[in-house]
């Protein structure tokens, strides 16, 4: 049981549900400073257990050092271009670990001696924010591994296969279908002070240079309602982001929430019915 990549994807669905996202003016980062594009962000995140350092509502506040690293750049959506801020996050573990130790569901025990090595370990924010109190206007969030790796509509089958979900004020949310994402994260050698995830009992914290370039397509993300023939295309030009790089050294067990549970009995999607208890709850 891929539990990681499920957690994840309960963190990306929360975010990118309608609910989730502000009406705002959309045209650009936004009239809020870095701090307070953080907090703006935070609130999307809220909840997730997955992104630890990106929950924290006071996330502006205990950015102070990250807050004038924070990128602003553009990204396209269908020929057109729009900027943002950008942010990333890289996480890595201790040589054994595996993604069953990470997550425990009362509902769906790990099978005994299986151990799937954490996959899908860096995370790609990119958004639009004109308030600090308020939710993103536009969000784009990638979640992959360094190097190049394809997206696939089957992604939740593939534990090497990327995912994104877009989405922006006013409409539902978009979920990657194809495309491709390289992504290369060095550190910078400066240290930061940030809340860790749920799972990681002891680690540290440092900045880090995201070189990112990718092109995804995507399709409307619909639980409960017939495919819709459409599609979007993002392109992320070639660019340097920078962000967290949590270099976790110790983790522990957190147990999924009851919701987990209880949509994994519900028919919705065959691929999403384990994934997605917050946006299903949320409808």
């Amino acid at each position: 049981m891929i539990t990681f990549r499920k957690t994840i994807l309960s963190a990306a669905l929360a975010t990118t549900s309608v609910s989730a996202i502000a009406c705002g003016d959309g045209s650009g980062p936004g009239s809020v400073d870095a701090n307070g594009a953080l907090q703006s962000l935070a609130l999307a995140l809220q909840g997730a257990i997955a992104f630890g350092p990106l929950t924290n509502p006071e996330v502006g506040n205990s950015f102070a050092g990250v807050g004038p690293l924070l990128t602003q750049t553009t990204i396209t959506v269908d020929g057109q271009s729009h900027q943002v801020y950008a942010l990333g996050v890289r996480e890595s573990f201790p040589e054994g670990t595996c993604e069953e130790d990470l997550f425990v569901d009362p509902e769906f025990p790990n099978d005994p001696g299986i151990c799937t090595p954490p996959s899908l370990t860096t995370a790609l924010f990119f958004w639009q924010s004109h308030s600090a109190n308020e939710r993103p206007d536009r969000l784009l969030l990638v979640v992959t591994d360094p190097g190049t790796v394809s997206f696939d509509d089957g992604a939740f089958a593939l534990p090497s296969a990327a995912f994104a979900f877009y989405s922006e004020a006013g409409n539902d949310p978009w979920a990657s279908l194809s495309g491709t994402i390289t992504s290369a994260v060095t550190s910078l050698n400066q240290q930061c002070n940030v809340q860790l995830p749920a799972y990681a009992k002891t680690g540290t914290c440092s900045i880090g240079a995201f070189n990112e370039q990718g092109q995804i397509v995507l399709e409307p993300f619909l639980l409960d309602q017939p495919p819709i023939p459409t599609q979007m295309t993002v392109v992320i030009p070639p660019q340097t982001l920078h962000g967290l790089l949590l270099d976790i050294t110790e983790v522990q067990p957190v147990t999924l929430p009851p919701p987990v549970a209880i949509v994994e009995q519900r028919v919705v999607s065959p691929r999403l019915a384990r994934l997605a208890p917050q946006i299903i709850r949320a409808r």
